[in-house]
């Protein structure tokens, strides 16, 4: 058998579906072997970072890891973006690169890069196979690593002797074995969990913070029972938010540099804060110093790494969030109160810092396009994405997220781009939801391209672009905060119509400028569904996202408009 043969068996027995790929001289071997398969899907992009993008969003919906396949040198190169998206979204993507054969490596041969040296960084772990006969392992390997503990990507290099050299497959070769280092204890420490149980009980101002974590542990409804338990409330990062239905009368919103007011003033003045399935990055925490400061703080994490890089925890705990929430629910059973004074409150924060956007009849706001958006999608399966900018936290604030992995967005890196073939990926993980893409016209135009892609396989996502010329999230932060000197963010001038550029590609564009237009504009792209549609709103152009912690305030030192700043 060949190393080629090897990786195309090993995926299958690995129960892969689909590929997300584009073939290229170093990879051809490969290819050959997966064009015998009739096990799985391949589907090429038109840009490998579209590739690696729509494998994350497929692991992120699936819960199985993300496959792609690039050539060697600039193939390669091109993954990497979407590598380190998956890395700090913790994402199992597992990328099969093509390499120059083992002798032309270390030569400045034609298409070869360091792939090793260039995703060691940014991944869980990679491989750089020197023997066919290492192949089925390192498949094995790559798919255990990529999914267990907290997940991540990983990155197999396979040099083209390498996929054309023959080996014997030997049948246990794929037996179950240890992996020292990557395991996770399974025991959770009770002491700890018995620990924080007394000290929620004893608060009088709890809040619970919750991230991606609790999705990725499946832990959704754990969480709920311990929250109802004790009536507590609920916030959430931008990675957590459908984990809470955001209708429940327990969540409070999202927190950070554009959470809501309620969630940001309910952390800055609790005296007890469960951040659970958090990373507790900067984006959460505004000025680490600020940050909830009169509140013990409990982390419960899958990955000791995170205890105290970040927020020093009085009450640590490292675990399974599902396990850690169960047994949190076992100890804090039938002995829960509601503080009323608490909850009255945050209540009072409600109805002071609305986020419901100014009404213009003049103009089309975008806040009111997701609102809508949201309506019309209102059947707890729709799957939205997002591209990162200000397009990103309206989705966020006005979009009701109603179930976990509901929202596949950039998080950790707030990658550009990522929106359009992250919707491509959704769709083919779950081919019967509805997928919508929110995106902006900067944004999109980055992945443009994989219109192509959406159109040649007949995949039936929305787009919806908020279209303000602009790179707005940039231009928002230099009114502001650079004295509204305009340097390079304006770029409707030279952007063509994205909706006649979709016709050209083959799938139908729509224009909306005015709100009396939405509706039915929406409804109709929303209803198509044979390839792509794409929604170009015409939307303000100096609207900007509030409330805002300015950089360096503390998240309850939050503006919630021009006149702050």
């Amino acid at each position: 058998m060949t190393g080629a043969r090897a990786v195309v068996r090993g995926l299958e027995e690995q129960g892969v579906e689909v590929i997300f790929g584009i073939i290229g001289g170093a990879i051809m071997p490969i290819y050959d072997e997966l064009g015998k398969s009739d096990k799985i899907r391949h589907i090429t992009t038109t840009h490998e970072q579209g590739a690696i993008h729509a494998a994350d969003a497929y692991a992120r919906v699936t819960g199985k890891p993300g496959v792609v396949f690039a050539t060697s040198g600039p193939g390669a190169a091109n993954l990497m973006t979407g590598v380190a998206n998956a890395y700090m979204d913790s994402s199992p993507v597992i990328s099969f690169t093509g390499q120059v054969a083992t002798p032309l490596i270390g030569q400045d041969s034609f298409q070869e890069v360091d792939v090793r040296g260039m995703s060691d960084p940014i991944t869980k772990h990679n491989y750089l196979v020197m023997n066919p006969e290492d192949v089925p392992e390192t498949i094995r390997e790559s798919f255990h690593l990529a999914q267990s503990g907290r997940p991540g990507p990983i990155v197999v290099d396979l040099p083209k002797d390498v996929q054309m050299g023959e080996f014997i497959w030997e049948e246990d070769s794929q037996d179950e074995k240890e992996f020292e280092g990557y395991e996770v204890d399974p025991e959770v420490n009770e002491q700890d969990v018995e620990d924080l149980a007394d000290n929620l009980l004893l608060a009088e101002r709890p809040v619970v913070l919750i991230g991606g974590g609790i999705a990725q542990a499946g832990a959704e409804t754990e969480l709920m029972n311990v929250v109802e338990e004790l009536e507590l409330p609920v916030a959430s990062s931008l990675m957590g938010l459908g984990c809470v239905n955001s209708r429940d009368p327990h969540f409070i919103g999202m927190v950070g540099m554009h959470g809501s007011g309620p969630a940001n003033k309910a952390i800055a003045k609790s005296d007890l804060l469960l951040a659970v399935g958090t990373r507790l990055d900067d984006r959460i925490t505004g000025n680490v110093e600020d940050f909830a400061p009169n509140a013990e703080i409990a982390h419960v994490d899958i990955d000791p790494a995170e205890m105290g890089k970040i927020v020093q925890p009085d009450f640590p705990v490292i675990g399974d969030a599902k396990e850690v929430l169960t047994y949190l629910h076992e100890q804090v059973e039938g002995r829960g109160r509601t503080e009323e004074e608490w909850w009255n409150k945050i209540e009072s924060w409600f109805e002071k810092y609305s986020i419901d956007a100014k009404k213009d009849d003049s103009v089309l706001k975008p806040q009111e396009v997701v609102r809508v958006l949201s309506e019309l999608t209102d059947n707890n399966e729709t799957i939205v994405t997002t591209g990162v900018g200000q397009h990103q936290m309206w989705a966020a604030q006005h979009y009701e997220f109603t179930h976990p992995n509901q929202l596949i967005t950039s998080g950790g890196l707030g990658t550009m781009g990522f929106g359009f073939p992250a919707a491509i990926g959704s769709q083919v993980a779950a081919p019967d939801k509805p997928v919508v893409a929110v995106t902006g016209d900067g944004s999109f135009q980055m992945n443009i391209q994989e219109l192509t892609t959406a159109v040649r396989e007949k995949i039936p996502i929305t787009v919806v672009i908020l279209r303000n010329g602009s790179l707005g999230m940039v231009r928002q932060w230099q009114q502001l905060f650079f004295d509204n000197r305009l340097v390079e963010t304006l770029i409707d001038e030279g952007t063509p119509s994205l909706a006649k550029v979709t016709e050209a590609y083959g799938g139908k564009g729509i224009s909306v400028a005015e709100e009396e237009g939405l509706r039915p504009a929406l409804q109709d792209a929303l209803n198509y569904d044979r390839g792509p549609s794409v929604v170009e709103c015409f939307v303000a152009e100096e609207e900007n996202v509030f409330p805002m912690v300015p950089a360096g305030a503390a998240n309850e030192n939050f503006i919630l408009g021009e006149d702050d700043a």
